[in-house]
């Protein structure tokens, strides 16, 4: 049967980038539907490898995209205890990789994404709930919280980690687990702060107590991002993590303490300089999940929920994994026009499920070597 119509549950980075590339590729209609009221999306600036801008020029994001960012030849990597220079992390091989690597707000990110997309002809839909789905010989068919329903040839979720259609649909017994890993991050003007800075366009300083991130993200280098990546006590709910986010005092002393003493005075006026930090907690699944069920079929943080760009700042290959993801996906339904949708999950499970069984090693090493 062919795949005419394909309802993605999810409106982020992973479900936008998902509808855009089954339109290039297949020609196939997509219906988005988010459960918020508005585009979101969690997280501060990112840093987009040449990888994932190389997915993005395919699907047609980059040019709006590069006014936006701080592009990055390299991050320099330092001994928070010496300031010694520990080594370099070079995007600079253009020849090789076509592009450098480019720091972004998510933020500006996704809008970029929503940008094409609705220039393609879809639009997202917002405040829409999944409620119930029901799967039939003819395809799947979701209602919505609202009571509106819609009917498709397969259903994707993209709804990230705390996924709904895993937990209600595809494997509600596999849960997020805390890693023991937060990341407090927060925005500055870098106005009498840029000529303190010992780096082109971002540094990761490795300490005993964390890891610090400082980067440009504006093409004119005009504004810093900072991120914390730290062990940090469960608080037990996401209650529990509201209010340890809002004690805006404690968030920084923490921060200041963890980096007292360091060799780079930079760092404490930096940090003195931030007036609100965001904090939020890094979650993972357990591994080898299962990603589809019958007509439903799970990609990004609603299967894996890999984020090597919070447990290793510098990397930003959590968004290159999204992208990976999604234009593998749109050019396996392609090459299997007329297969069932579970034909093509398998497939797709079969070449995607080594690579990210390599991420999540990687990752777990990552978020263990980055507690106290």
């Amino acid at each position: 049967m062919p795949i005419n119509h394909i309802i993605i549950i999810g409106g982020g980075i992973a479900g936008v980038a998902s509808a855009l590339a089954l339109l290039r590729h297949n020609k196939v209609h997509c219906s988005v539907f988010e459960i918020r009221s508005e585009p979101t999306t969690i997280g501060g600036a990112i840093n987009l490898t040449p990888n994932a801008l190389r997915y993005l020029d395919h699907l047609g994001v980059l040019p709006r995209l590069l006014p936006k960012g701080c592009e990055v030849h390299h991050i320099d990597v330092i001994s928070q205890r010496t300031g010694a220079n520990l080594g370099q992390i070079d995007f600079d091989k253009v020849e090789k990789f076509k592009h450098r690597a480019l720091r972004i707000l998510r933020a500006d990110l996704l809008d970029a994404l929503l940008e094409e997309l609705e220039e393609s002809g879809v639009k997202v839909q917002y405040s829409k709930r999944i409620d119930s789905v029901l799967e039939r010989d003819d395809g799947v068919e979701a209602t919505f919280g609202d009571g509106s329903k819609v009917t498709g040839d397969m259903l994707l979720g993209c709804d990230g980690i705390h996924s709904s259609v895993r937990m209600n649909f595809v494997q509600p017994e596999r849960k997020p687990v805390y890693t023991g890993i937060a990341v407090t991050y927060g925005f500055l003007d870098a106005a009498g702060l840029s000529d303190l800075l010992p780096f082109d366009s971002t540094t990761a300083i490795f300490g005993r107590f964390g890891t610090f991130l400082m980067s440009f993200y504006t093409v004119d280098r005009s504004q810093l991002y900072i991120s914390v990546v730290t062990e940090t006590k469960d608080m037990g709910s996401r209650e529990g993590w509201l209010v340890r986010g809002s004690d805006q005092d404690a968030l920084k002393d923490d921060i200041l303490r963890r980096f007292a003493g360091s060799a780079m005075p930079y760092l404490e006026t930096g940090m003195q300089k931030i007036d609100s930090w965001v904090l939020y907690p890094v979650f993972k699944l357990p591994p080898h999940g299962v990603w589809h069920s019958g007509q439903l079929l799970l990609l990004r943080d609603a299967a894996h929920a890999v984020s090597l760009s919070i447990c290793m700042p510098p990397q930003g290959e959590s968004v290159g994994l999204v992208l990976e993801d999604v234009v593998l996906f749109s050019r396996l339904v392609a090459h299997h026009k007329g297969k069932a949708a579970s034909h093509i999950f398998h497939n797709y499970d079969l070449l995607r499920r080594a690579r990210i069984d390599a991420a999540y090693k990687e990752a777990t090493f990552h978020w263990e070597t980055a507690k106290d």
